[in-house]
């Protein structure tokens, strides 16, 4: 974080309003305060209340997990806890997601972490990955698929973007500055298109050319919202439908080859 003077809490305060572009006016603004505070939060010449800080981090969107960390610098207790999915009390989740990956088999369906690592997936992911040990979807697509996706210069373009959104949330993860120095080496010396270049079709989702056949895709992702958990803010579900009759059929044959079992 910037070092200037001020309290931990004001560092870490100016820090996050830089990242978000605003002024100590705007914030004030969104969080409902005055912009005469705000300085003073950030000088440290004021102490932020609970109630402050959750204003603040919902005016910048500052995602829970440095919530929690924004509230330790104010010298108060966490207020996020980060449970883990396989745990008693986050079983109607763990259910929930399980429910939706089964019944979306025979197509790919999988839940990511916020550093791009496959945490579960269902019966469709195994087929489609078979022998790959591989799970970090980033390093798949970069490193594993790259001769067989198609549109593969679009896809990890559209991956640059999206991890540049990331490091919006978390502008410090090191594992996320790693994945995405790793998409922007992959791009090597190539443009990347601005976002009004990038006019080639509705959706920017990967073609497979497998065995001389186009597997077109589509991709939703889903999350949950209004949480009061670090894990259940972080993860998403990701589900892959076909385009079409023919990548439909490819992945129903894909799937019946596969023994069944529970989600990984």
């Amino acid at each position: 974080m910037d070092t200037i003077d001020g309290s931990p809490f004001g560092r870490g305060l100016r820090h996050w309003r830089r990242i978000r572009g605003v002024s100590q006016l705007e914030l004030a603004g969104a969080a409902a305060t005055t912009s005469r505070h705000v300085s003073f939060l950030e000088t440290g010449r004021s102490r932020p209340s609970r109630e402050m800080v959750e204003r603040l981090g919902d005016a910048l969107h500052v995602p829970l997990r440095e919530r929690n960390r924004l509230l330790e610098l104010a010298g108060l207790a966490a207020a996020y806890p980060e449970g883990n999915l396989d745990a008693d009390d986050l079983a109607p989740f763990q259910r929930a997601i399980e429910r939706m990956l089964a019944s979306h088999d025979p197509y790919p369906g999988f839940v990511v972490d916020r550093h791009w690592n496959m945490v579960e997936l269902n019966r469709g992911v195994s087929a489609f990955l078979g022998e790959l040990e591989e799970r970090n979807t980033v390093r798949l697509v970069l490193y594993h698929w790259r001769e067989v996706i198609e549109n593969w210069h679009q896809i990890a373009v559209a991956l640059l973007d999206r991890l540049s959104g990331d490091l919006m949330r978390f502008p410090d993860d090191p594992a996320l500055l790693e994945l995405h120095g790793e998409v922007r080496a992959a791009l090597g010396d190539a443009p990347v298109p601005t976002p009004s270049e990038r006019t080639t079709g509705r959706v920017i989702c990967p073609r497979f050319v497998l065995d001389g056949t186009t597997i077109r895709t589509i991709t939703v992702a889903a999350r949950f919202e209004s949480v009061a958990d670090i894990t259940l803010d972080e993860v998403r579900v990701e589900l892959v439908y076909p385009e079409d009759e023919v990548s439909d059929r490819f992945f129903r044959e894909l799937a019946g080859s596969v023994a069944p079992s529970g989600t990984a």
